[in-house]
């Protein structure tokens, strides 16, 4: 089997979908009802999965994946209109391609089910330099009706940048920032001072890394509106992709 980990192999992996889809809910605090949820890749390679994403965004082929993934998501979603939503996640570094956006847009108009069952979160694992074609990316998602979500908020460096200049529907929260604030008052008056943008910015916020009882709790007296993490559910087989 090729080695996904190479610009050839990592194609192949994709083009003949040699890799699972896991789906782990994004949850109402206060309904305790799942929003949406969202999807995880998954090779079968013994390179943890940042070992085989870092070389895909680096060799530019990442995006190959983030189609595939969008195109998988709205096969489930057209087949199921009704059904809970998905959130599937775009690398900063597939915006490094001239054409990426009409790709996407492209995919999109094969989506018959309701826009806003389609989440598209954009992480921060690729420090975007040039931001203008995310900005054209996200007002074109947000124009059709989806939701954007910024995830890893709290992780690294680009954060403001991208808060700055990206208009999002959801704040999605790094785990290692919630377990932090968790923890330590310093790292908590930190978060507690991003959450006050809630109004100011029209956004909501995820808390990811929800492991126990204590994160929950934790999270919900902060005002967080929605929680992911193990200790609500771990990931799961994805049932629906056929």
């Amino acid at each position: 089997m090729t080695d996904p980990r190479t610009a050839h192999g990592f194609r192949t992996h994709v083009s003949e979908q040699l890799y699972s889809v896991m789906r782990q809910p994004v949850v109402d605090i206060k309904t305790e009802e799942i929003i949406h949820y969202e999807w995880l890749v998954r090779f079968d390679h013994q390179s943890q999965l940042e070992g085989v994403l870092r070389p895909a965004e680096i060799n530019g082929v990442i995006k190959d994946l983030d189609l595939s993934m969008l195109v998988q998501a709205i096969l489930v979603l057209n087949n199921d209109p009704n059904g809970i939503g998905v959130a599937i996640n775009l690398s900063g570094a597939s915006f490094d391609s001239e054409d990426f956006e009409r790709s996407i847009t492209a995919c999109l108009t094969a989506l018959t089910a309701p826009p806003e069952k389609l989440v598209i979160e954009l992480t921060e694992s690729w420090d975007m330099q040039d931001l203008a074609p995310a900005q054209s990316l996200i007002n074109m998602l947000k124009k059709r009706g989806h939701h954007v979500c910024l995830d890893d908020v709290g992780a690294g460096a680009a954060s403001i940048r991208y808060l700055r200049k990206l208009e999002a529907d959801w704040l999605k929260i790094d785990a290692e920032f919630i377990w932090a604030a968790y923890e330590t008052p310093r790292e908590e008056a930190i978060l507690k001072a991003l959450l006050s943008l809630r109004e100011p910015l029209g956004v909501r916020f995820i808390a990811e890394g929800i492991e126990n009882a204590g994160h929950l709790e934790f999270v919900t007296q902060l005002g967080i509106d929605a929680a992911q993490g193990y200790g609500i559910s771990k990931p799961e087989a994805e049932t629906r992709i056929s």
